[in-house]
């Protein structure tokens, strides 16, 4: 098992609007001003909730020679690695900021396509972040993104349900079946037992990795051997394949669910168990949304078993510079803004996002946004990184296919596991 983490095309403009005063904190990263105007193009998710503008528009007002435009990528994550891709394959300079997956800035570092940020950062500033989250940052001795959002797989229950039955939270997957089978005899109906992002894209990729760590399994190890074909990974691959097809406790259609179609079910009311990320948290405490407002409880995911840790995948977001932008020195100076306390603690506050700065889990206007998040802060700072790999992409692909396969029945655990590593072996040259 790889334990060497260190510690541990365009959707348009938005035009919403925010009153959440800007920042004035001089300690905020600031550039020489010129009677020039510059202008950034910022490449990002669409702005939910005017978020976004705001934090452009508190660095405008600190920046007055500086005007950044938000480009709106589309929701879905592989559409944005799609596109962002073309742009820096073109060596666009229309694009001078991006926002970056956890998983890409090994892909765009090896590519030459991103500007390092070794020399615009000092040390204080690198210490500041979470480990993980700037870890996922480096390649081959630089980094090129700074975090501000990180997050980690979270199991949601219904403490409501495991109260009224007197049953413990789960801490072993089959725990978590014997009591999702059970609550589920009880309540009969629509009731379901648990769910996660199955459907053939990214997110499948996380809740595998997982499952696969959480028996002692691993896709590569400290030398970027191909390990997959383990019975740890046929143990974990089993487990979910047995959920859908012997146990019976998925919703129908699990295999096509993302993380709002495993959610929609979970806030209906229908489901004991979830796993989701941290930003779900404040969709499932909104009437408008959830039918179990004050019913959720949220614990670390559940282990293979005795003699087993729990593990989840590293997620969250980072700002990355493109290497063909002509305004490099102000595309910085965003880039640390967005990642600063003021922009974590706006995001955290609108839409529950985890931040990557360590300060913030002792704030108290986080805290009170997110009040899990203090409990949650040993499995987050623990977060572990999907494979590091300049051909991920490829790789996560071959994961998500295989194990597709094996829910559909068209293979035994056994026979995906060895498909899959094969392909990624051969993918890696080995």
């Amino acid at each position: 098992m790889m334990l060497a983490l260190a510690l541990g095309m365009v959707a348009g403009c938005s035009q919403q609007e925010s009153t959440i005063p800007a920042p004035t904190e001089e300690s905020i990263e600031t550039v020489e001003e010129t009677q020039e105007i510059v202008e950034l193009n910022y490449y990002s998710h669409p702005d939910e909730k005017g978020e976004r503008n705001a934090i452009i528009k508190a660095f405008e007002e600190l920046h007055p020679n500086v005007k950044v435009n938000l480009i709106e990528l589309p929701p879905d994550t592989s559409e944005k690695l799609t596109m962002i891709s073309k742009v820096l394959q073109a060596e666009d300079t229309a694009m001078d900021i991006f926002d970056a997956d956890v998983i890409w800035p090994s892909i765009f570092a090896a590519a030459g396509w991103v500007e390092p940020l070794d020399n615009y950062m000092t040390e204080e500033e690198i210490d500041a972040h979470l480990p993980g989250a700037m870890y996922a940052n480096l390649y081959q001795g630089h980094y090129y993104g700074i975090p501000y959002r990180t997050d980690t797989g979270m199991l949601y229950y219904r403490k409501d349900l495991l109260e009224k039955y007197n049953k413990s939270v789960p801490t072993t997957w089959d725990e978590l079946v014997q009591t999702a089978e059970y609550i589920m005899s009880k309540e009969g109906g629509d009731m379901t037992g648990y769910a996660g992002s199955w459907k053939q894209f990214e997110g499948l990729t996380c809740n595998l990795m997982e499952f696969v760590w959480s028996y002692g399994g691993d896709v590569l190890d400290e030398d970027s051997k191909v390990v997959f074909d383990s019975p740890e990974s046929v143990a974990a691959v089993t487990r979910m394949v047995d959920m859908i097809n012997a146990e019976n406790i998925t919703p129908e259609g699990v295999i096509t669910f993302s993380s709002g179609d495993a959610r929609d079910v979970f806030f209906s009311g229908n489901m004991v168990f979830l796993r989701d990320w941290p930003s779900g948290w404040s969709k499932s405490q909104d009437p408008e949304n959830s039918k179990i407002v004050d019913k959720v409880g949220i614990a670390a995911l559940p282990t293979g078993g005795e003699g087993n840790e729990s593990y989840s995948t590293l997620g969250g977001w980072q700002v990355m510079v493109s290497a063909f932008s002509e305004h490099k020195e102000e595309a910085v100076a965003f880039a640390k803004f967005r990642a600063s306390e003021y922009s974590q603690i706006l995001m955290s506050k609108e839409l529950s996002h985890i931040p990557s700065l360590k300060t913030l889990y002792s704030n108290e206007e986080v805290l009170e946004a997110m009040p899990f998040l203090e409990d949650m802060y040993p499995a987050i700072i623990h977060a572990y990184p999907r494979p590091k790999s300049p051909y991920y992409a490829e790789l996560s692909n071959i994961l998500q296919v295989e194990l597709q396969n094996a829910f559909k029945e068209h293979k035994t655990p056994e026979e995906a596991v060895k498909s899959a590593s094969d392909q990624i072996k051969t993918l890696l040259g080995q």
